[in-house]
This record gives C-alpha cells, sequence and structure tokens, in this order.
C-alpha cells in the first residue's frame, strides 16, 4: 500500500477523470500508472533497438523498401 499526496489542482483532475471513466480514483491511478510505465518500457526499448541497429551499420529505409517490394 502506498500513499499519495496531491496538490489541489492534480486532486481535482483526478476526481473529475474518475467521474468520467466510472472508477475510483485507486482503479483510475493504478489504471494509469501501469499504461504510463508500459509506454515507458516501449520507449526504452525502441531506444536501445534503435542504437544496436545504429551499431550495426544499420539498414537504410530504401533498403528495406526494396527488400519488401514497397
Amino acid at each position: 500500500m502506498m500513499t499519495l499526496e496531491l496538490d489541489d489542482e492534480t486532486a481535482t483532475l483526478l476526481t473529475e477523470l474518475v467521474e468520467l471513466e466510472h472508477l475510483s480514483p485507486a482503479q483510475l491511478l493504478k489504471k494509469m500508472l501501469h499504461e504510463h510505465l508500459e509506454n515507458y518500457q516501449d520507449e526504452l526499448d525502441t531506444k536501445e533497438a534503435e542504437q544496436v541497429l545504429q551499431e550495426s551499420g544499420g539498414i537504410s529505409l530504401a533498403e528495406l523498401k526494396n527488400k519488401y517490394g514497397l
């Protein structure tokens, strides 16, 4: 269990979103945090893949298009 202290503006926004989504504050925060963490992990994975591609010499967009007939 965690305790979270919110400023008034954030608390008001949370209240509005809770009413729109028909969820409890805890449910909405868990959902939003989970989505944010997944997106963040995707960004890290993308950066890592880009680095590996760059270090390996990569393949150009033109080469990909030619390879797949695009």
